[in-house]
């Protein structure tokens, strides 16, 4: 066991010479091409952080516009909007008009003809009283004169004349 905590110098130098030799070796065939391969990862990878650094801020820009877009698409929609109301109003206020209108010329043809009506009936109760007036004046001339008996005949006349127009009525 001595052996192993004593050192051989013979093995130290060989493991030198072998170690000195495989950085030669490296550094003659392998070294290059080791560290162009890392200088060209670091370049892929900084490239690749100023691609996405890129493309971060373009779509922040796009993310933007499309705030900016939707906002005055909000905007017009509002603005539609108040307009449909203002036209809605006005043509309810037109339509109330109209209403209004043929309301009040409903009412006056109504008028119309409850006057025609009116006028009618009139003529009806004029052609009565003298259909009415002219039979009185047969009766009466049918009998003999006498002042009591006309008198009797206009009263029951004004009678029949009453009823008919209580009936009419």
């Amino acid at each position: 066991m001595e052996k192993l905590l004593n050192p051989d110098f013979g093995v130290m130098a060989l493991t030198i010479v072998n170690f000195l030799l495989l950085v030669w070796l490296l550094h003659k065939f392998a070294w290059k091409s080791l560290i162009g391969a890392l200088e060209k990862r670091e370049k892929q990878i900084a490239d690749d952080k100023a691609a996405a650094a890129q493309a971060r801020q373009e779509a922040q820009n796009i993310k933007a516009e499309l705030d900016a877009k939707l906002q005055h698409i909000a905007e017009q929609a509002a603005q539609k909007m108040q307009e449909a109301v203002a036209l809605g109003n006005a043509q309810r206020e037109q339509l109330l008009t109209e209403t209004r209108q043929q309301a009040d010329r409903l009412i006056e043809q109504a008028k119309a003809q409850i006057e025609a009506e009116k006028n009618k009936a009139l003529v009806d109760v004029r052609e009565q009283v003298v259909n009415t007036a002219l039979l009185a004046a047969v009766k009466v001339t049918q009998q003999q004169m006498n002042k009591e008996s006309a008198e009797k005949v206009v009263d029951e006349v004004l009678r029949e004349v009453k009823s008919a127009g209580s009936a009419r009525a």
